[in-house]
């Protein structure tokens, strides 16, 4: 690169030549699209949360309930669900611990918080990613009509 003084027009392709900005822009396109499976991921465990929530605080209201239990991968036959207010719950790392209902859907709803926390915190990375991107095209296309114009005038010399 030539050395910048006083008065001196350095072209922008010189500093970021238009294939790097291209294949940046590209990867960081690529990183948005793994974001937006992972946001599409984490919705459908908020729905399936939602969903276990109601279920949980319906199950109660009645002393059992008539169900088909799977049995195999095929068949199913006809039980009954008793005991409809014990749940035993996940707490982590293979830890389980018997709950009654309000106290399931208690820790339900602070698992449905921290996957909130974490859409938010994911739509402000991918916000970020795509001012990112953002950049880097227009870095490559300014470089790209800069280079051009450096083309057309060792034409016209």
């Amino acid at each position: 690169m030539e050395e910048a003084g006083k008065g001196t027009v350095t072209p922008f392709a010189s500093m970021f030549p238009a294939d790097e900005a291209q294949k940046a822009a590209k990867r960081v396109e690529e990183e948005i699209a793994e974001k937006e499976k992972e946001l599409g991921r984490l919705k459908e465990f908020i729905a399936d949360n939602t969903n276990l929530i109601n279920l949980v605080s319906k199950l109660p209201d009645e002393l059992h309930h008539n169900i088909m239990v799977p049995f195999g991968k095929a068949a199913f036959f006809p039980g009954r669900l008793i005991h409809t207010n014990e749940f035993m719950v996940l707490l982590g790392e293979g830890y389980y611990a018997e709950r009654t209902s309000k106290q399931t859907i208690e820790i339900l709803k602070r698992r449905g918080k921290v996957l909130n926390s974490q859409v938010e915190s994911l739509k402000a990375n991918m916000k970020d990613l795509e001012a990112e991107a953002s950049f880097f095209d227009a870095t490559a296309s300014e470089a790209a009509v800069g280079s051009k114009k450096k083309k057309k005038k060792k034409l016209f010399k």
